[in-house]
């Protein structure tokens, strides 16, 4: 059985002018495979086996966590729901710094992802909307890196406190 591959652009304008300009190029109409290619690179990944391979199958579980039921600390409780939702951004930087791993674990190990791609995945699990904050202190913490020109980020190595362990499984 064939199995589904999801598709979506951040920004479905800089995917309309890749699309046409590639196919400008194109001396001949695209065969299917040269068409999913062409997608793909509007989409910022170099071909289509690469943004095959990237890809969490539908149905799958994207973030990994729910699978691992994962304890929220009773000091981050009230901040944080059942669904690893962060509700509010806690006052006490302890209980910051404790939810940043419940993101950075929602990111693969030697995958680079834009700054759209980043929010994409962050902000499902912020209630209060304010991803940019949690993305920028992520970078701060040193759980994702980030080139200069904020363009790509990545997962960082890193090791969990006691009790977020089970976090460093996730992808």
């Amino acid at each position: 059985m064939k199995q589904p591959i999801p598709f979506v652009a951040a920004d479905i304008s800089a995917l309309a002018k890749s699309l046409r300009k590639q196919l400008m190029a194109c001396e001949q109409f695209p065969t299917h495979v040269e068409m999913l290619n062409l997608l793909a690179k509007a989409s910022g990944y170099q071909n289509f086996q690469q943004f095959k391979a990237q890809q969490v199958p539908v149905g799958a579980d994207a973030s990994g966590v729910d699978s691992l039921a994962v304890d929220i600390p009773a000091k981050l409780k009230p901040f944080m729901d059942q669904d690893y939702v962060l509700r509010q951004w806690p006052g006490r930087f302890a209980l910051q710094q404790q939810s940043l791993w419940f993101f950075w674990c929602r990111f693969r190990y030697g995958v680079e992802y834009s700054e759209a791609e980043v929010n994409a995945l962050l902000k499902p699990f912020i209630g209060f909307g304010d991803h940019p904050l949690i993305r920028r202190e992520l970078v701060n913490k040193a759980l994702l890196g980030r080139t200069d020109d904020g363009g790509r980020y990545w997962r960082q190595s890193a090791i969990p406190p006691a009790g977020f362990e089970r976090l460093a499984e996730v992808w």
